[in-house]
């Protein structure tokens, strides 16, 4: 398929879109249900109406548990009346890549353009003070592979439910609930944490670049574990949390697992630990912070064919990171940027030693950085810059000549809302580092690359509603 091609369906798609939501009640339509819920536009709650980047309002209604607006509660929704609390989003996307060695498309440099991804939202205002975010996923290309065919997969994604109240008195707002949900850092309202960065268009196949992230960022057992956690958010200011993780197989808790989760690694009950500063001066808003992680997870055994095992030894990952973010929104311009510094020390469990990993500690640091600019909440561009240098270890990082975990990449990104629920994009990850090397002394399967050789863009269209 051409590229002119591609475009002219894009747009043929976006005005077919336009039609239909001409046919609903404009309070409705364009947006998604905690927008219908609390008869808010999208900008309301995301910056420049970009998800999944929170302001201030955002925030709020994340933390006072998904229940501000004047919907009913659940038990109280007429059918006639009251619009159902669930949402839709679709993302298709060409992909073009700079290597041949993708394995998803052969020997070709770019993917024919295919739908990717649909998800499925519900949830909002329970209860005055119960609210949920649930979400379920369904992609074409799942984690099995067969020659150069990918089996779809599906199942439930970033799933949330909190209990919330808020004390207000003459000089003082305190804001505390408890949450349960099924990933680490899900909890995130600063846009700070991997799972609700700029990065969340993402590829259905990168290009098998080697680019390691600390465990904590790396959702290497999103989905797979049950966390428990508390926070409180004094005077708007300051905030605090703390939650447990753990890895669970049976029972009701079950239900917050995606299907076929049994590759990750079963984890130990594991401490997250977070404490912000948040300043907001009229149309600027600022917030410095720390989080951190310490995860207990087992390694497989023989029986368990490798893969991890409650009877397994286990490998300890402590991560902690500073993070920091700035808003301007003020419309027709908005401005955010978000920052990471990750600091990872693994101990590896001495049976892992000489067969998995070389050393049996390594350190690994990582830096993201991301700016957006959008206007009138239409036009918009993104920069992310995403660095790591860490210990040298040949049996953990094969494709480097030294055993080195360094890597650096940049992703550029414009776009173009034409309407507050859809959104038409570019972004390319443009690799200068990768393996410790700049050169072209890569080993991939048995043939030599340099970091170039395994950018990757995406042109792609989304849609929620």
């Amino acid at each position: 398929m051409s590229l002119r091609r591609f475009v002219s369906m894009l747009t043929a798609g976006s005005a077919f879109v336009a039609v239909v939501l001409s046919l609903f009640p404009s309070t409705a339509s364009a947006v998604p249900l905690y927008a219908r819920q609390t008869g808010q536009k999208c900008v309301a709650c995301h910056v420049g109406g970009v998800y999944p980047l929170l302001t201030s309002f955002g925030r709020m209604f994340k933390l006072t548990g998904y229940t501000m607006g004047d919907r009913p509660n659940l038990n109280e929704l007429e059918v006639q009346k009251d619009a159902p609390p669930i949402s839709i989003m679709l993302q298709g996307a060409r992909q073009y890549y700079a290597n041949t060695s993708n394995g998803l498309n052969g020997a070709a440099p770019g993917s024919a353009m295919d739908m990717q991804v649909l998800s499925l939202f519900a949830g909002g205002k329970i209860t005055d003070n119960i609210g949920a975010f649930i979400q379920w996923t369904g992609q074409k290309y799942g984690d099995t592979q067969t020659g150069s065919q990918w089996t779809s997969a599906s199942g439930i994604d970033n799933t949330e439910v909190r209990y919330a109240d808020r004390i207000l008195g003459p000089d003082s707002d305190l804001v505390y609930g408890v949450y349960v949900n099924n990933r680490s850092t899900m909890s995130d309202v600063w846009n700070t944490t991997e799972n609700w960065s700029n990065v969340f268009v993402g590829f259905f196949n990168g290009g098998n670049a080697q680019a390691p992230v600390t465990f904590l960022d790396s959702a290497a057992t999103q989905h797979g574990m049950v966390g428990v956690g508390a926070y409180a958010f004094k005077d708007n200011t300051w905030y605090g949390e703390m939650a447990v993780y753990k890895s669970v197989t049976h029972g009701p808790a079950t239900f917050l697992l995606t299907a076929g989760t049994t590759g990750m690694p079963l984890i130990d009950p594991s401490p997250y630990v977070r404490l912000a500063y948040n300043k907001e001066m009229g149309p600027h808003s600022f917030e410095l912070g720390i989080h951190g992680m310490v995860s207990y997870a087992h390694n497989g055994t023989a029986d368990s064919g490798g893969i991890s095992d409650w009877a397994g030894t286990v490998n300890t990952y402590r991560d902690v990171a500073l993070d920091g973010q700035y808003q301007y929104v003020l419309e027709p311009h908005y401005f955010a940027v978000h920052g990471r510094f990750s600091h990872e020390n693994a101990s590896f469990a001495a049976d892992q030693v000489g067969s998995a990993v070389s050393n049996p500690t390594n350190i690994l640091n990582e830096t993201y950085l991301d700016a957006t600019y959008v206007y009138k909440a239409k036009y918009g561009a993104m920069l992310m810059y995403q660095g790591v240098t860490g210990s040298t270890d040949a049996l953990l990082n094969p494709m480097g000549p030294a055993g080195s975990p360094d890597w650096k990449a940049w992703t550029p990104q414009i776009f173009w809302a034409p309407w507050q629920n859809v959104r038409i994009g570019y972004q390319y990850v443009f690799y200068t580092q990768m393996g410790g090397t700049t050169g072209g002394n890569l080993n991939f399967g048995g043939t030599t690359y340099s970091p170039h050789d395994f950018n990757t863009s995406m042109l792609y269209a989304s849609f929620i509603y």
